[in-house]
């Protein structure tokens, strides 16, 4: 097999040639065309360009630049950047985990029409020689069912598609995959996710995973299987209706201490590149050129799928050997930067830190949502359904999202077989003012050999359609029985509700497990039969919930909600008192969710 890519002459639209001769002619336009003339309105358009000719780096635009200028039935034209790209397939009789290259390399452009019409596309090429121009070509966009690209809501600050439909994050991180051929986990994992109404997840280009500069391919040049994998990738995720929030860096690869793969990075001077350390990266010219260079092209390849619902500049920034204010700058550069080059420029960024506040990124214009990481919390409840996450929304008028969580101890993991702490941070988190689920950390180890997608299914079913933008506040709750603890969030016409069983907890499932296990080896001698009592907290009964701080009178309805199977347990008609309502609850065993929504005169509830 040819190497995927070395720094070294490449001849467009043919199998690699080697060194161009010194007089190599420039590269000429030879044709573009469509993979289909008519397409649906939020349906890819994508273009095959073949050129002749020979250039040192297909990568650098600054000497080879494709484009496509798309001219919509209304307004002004979309100029979209082209990339370089080798086709790859998988080998007929050598199972999913072998790929060979499929032809020779070419150009393409992808573009996602959002209205409908006649439009028309001339494709350009621009070198130090001059511009190059093809004539134009008719595409036609026809209506369609899709919902478009997942923006943000400009007073609410609700993620919502451009079609209005709200959509609420519900999902994990599946961050990368093992070995050489990560889609075939993918492929498990996105099918559970979404038989389980899943329809978010996060993703790394790590080095390990789907980077596209690594040790061997160098800075500005990028590894085209793992760019291929992506693109398998989010056509699997379309399928499934899995959504993603792609994260351009780990923390990890410009450490020395935390997780520390500087040594490794290809912006490194000892591997090539032009840092002498971390900090480099973020003030160096050409180091911040290059990156500029890494965004173009990832949005040339992937910005036009809806599936990429948001963009996430770094991971745990704060981990990596960087100066604060440096970092600061240099993410209010790039997230402009990188709306600048999107042609879906709403689509919403982010970036994350592990423990330092962020207070200066927060409040940079570019970047759209508040992301937290948080670990090893004995009660995620508290952590989350506290007033934390509406003072963030508060002060920085952005959606707040917690991009990671969970247990770094590996006996949570390895007992909390039940997902008692995913199920609990999950419901803490939205009933918290959070403007997604949490995200689960630990995909492979813990969610997916427990089978603990389920917990997403009522999840899902019960924030299915709900409008949950920067305006809700925490409700007052409160109940009469010491045994149960409570949380509320108030929208606009609607109370939400989660009330847990305070003895059902990870440490009381542990000690049981444990207890279990203990049992089992006093009597593991002889035939007997050894009595297990099956884990179930108490049962209580009788409690009253009171909702307090109502602003409107009248009557109510509320719901009682199975957090587990998503489904509506009884129904009752109340009425509102001072500002109060009061009911009697149905019994709890682990946890429940209620929402209370007021009724207009004329509804019978």
């Amino acid at each position: 097999m040819t190497p995927r890519l070395a720094p070294a002459v490449l001849a467009l639209g043919l199998l690699w040639l080697g060194p161009a001769p010194v007089e190599a002619a420039p590269p000429k336009l030879r044709s573009a065309a469509a993979a289909a003339a008519t397409i649906q309105r939020f349906e890819r358009c994508e273009l095959t360009i073949q050129v002749d000719g020979a250039v040192k780096n297909p990568f650098d635009p600054d000497e080879i630049s494709i484009d496509a200028v798309f001219s919509p039935p209304k307004g002004a034209s979309i100029t979209v950047p082209g990339f370089y790209m080798q086709p790859y397939r998988r080998m007929a009789n050598g199972g999913r985990g072998t790929v060979e290259e499929d032809g020779p390399p070419v150009w393409k452009v992808r573009y996602t029409p959002r209205q409908a019409g006649r439009w028309s596309y001339e494709v350009r090429l621009r070198t130090a020689a001059g511009v190059q121009r093809l004539a134009q070509q008719p595409l036609l966009v026809t209506e369609s069912t899709n919902k478009g690209f997942i923006q943000l809501d400009p007073k609410t600050k609700q993620f919502r598609f451009e079609t209005g439909e709200s959509f609420i994050p519900i999902g994990e991180n599946v961050c990368w995959g093992p070995g050489t051929n990560p889609n075939k986990s993918y492929d498990q994992w996105l099918q559970q996710l979404a038989l389980n109404r899943a329809n978010y997840a996060r993703l790394w280009f790590a080095p390990w995973g789907f980077r596209l500069e690594t040790k061997d391919t160098k800075a500005g040049w990028y590894d085209q299987l793992r760019a291929w994998q992506v693109d398998q990738l989010f056509e699997r995720s379309e399928a499934e209706g899995i959504y993603w929030q792609v994260c351009m860096l780990n923390h990890g690869s410009f450490s020395r201490t935390q997780d520390a793969d500087w040594q490794n990075n290809p912006y490194n001077e000892i591997m090539g590149g032009p840092c002498r350390q971390p900090n480099d990266f973020l003030v160096n010219p050409l180091a911040k050129k290059l990156f500029e260079r890494l965004l173009r092209y990832t949005v040339s390849r992937w910005g036009y799928s809806p599936q990429v619902a948001s963009w996430e500049l770094f991971n745990e920034a704060d981990f990596g050997d960087f100066k604060y204010p440096d970092l600061v700058a240099w993410t209010g550069d790039m997230s402009q930067f990188l709306r600048s080059i999107d042609v879906n420029h709403a689509r919403p960024l982010t970036t994350s830190f592990h423990k330092a506040s962020g207070e200066e990124v927060w409040k940079l214009p570019g970047i759209d949502t508040v992301q937290l990481h948080v670990y090893d919390r004995r009660d995620f409840g508290e952590a989350f359904g506290s007033s934390k996450l509406t003072e963030l929304k508060r002060t920085y008028q952005k959606p707040v999202f917690i991009g990671e969580f969970g247990w770094i101890q590996d006996v949570v993991r390895k007992f909390d077989n039940l997902g008692i702490h995913m199920h609990e941070g999950l419901w803490a988190s939205m009933i918290g003012g959070a403007a997604g689920s949490a995200m689960i950390w630990y995909w492979d180890t813990y969610v997916a050999p427990n089978k603990l997608e389920q917990h997403f299914r009522g999840l899902e079913a019960f924030w299915r359609g709900e409008a949950l933008g920067i305006h809700t506040q925490p409700a007052t709750v409160s109940v009469s029985k010491e045994g149960l603890a409570g949380w509320g969030l108030s929208g606009t016409d609607r109370t939400y509700i989660w009330i847990k069983n305070r003895a059902h907890t990870v440490d009381q499932y542990i000690a049981y497990r444990c207890e279990v296990a203990k049992r089992r080896l006093r009597h593991a001698r002889g035939e007997r039969t050894i009595p297990l009592e099956p884990y179930a907290p108490p049962l209580i009964q009788g409690a009253e919930l009171t909702i307090s701080g109502l602003q409107t009178l009248g009557r109510y309805r509320i719901e009682w909600w199975d957090t587990y199977r998503g489904r509506i347990i009884s129904r009752e008609l109340v009425n509102s008192r001072w500002g109060k309502v009061t009911v009697t609850m149905p019994d709890v065993r682990f946890d429940i969710a209620a929402k209370l929504i007021k009724l207009q005169w004329w509804e019978r509830g």
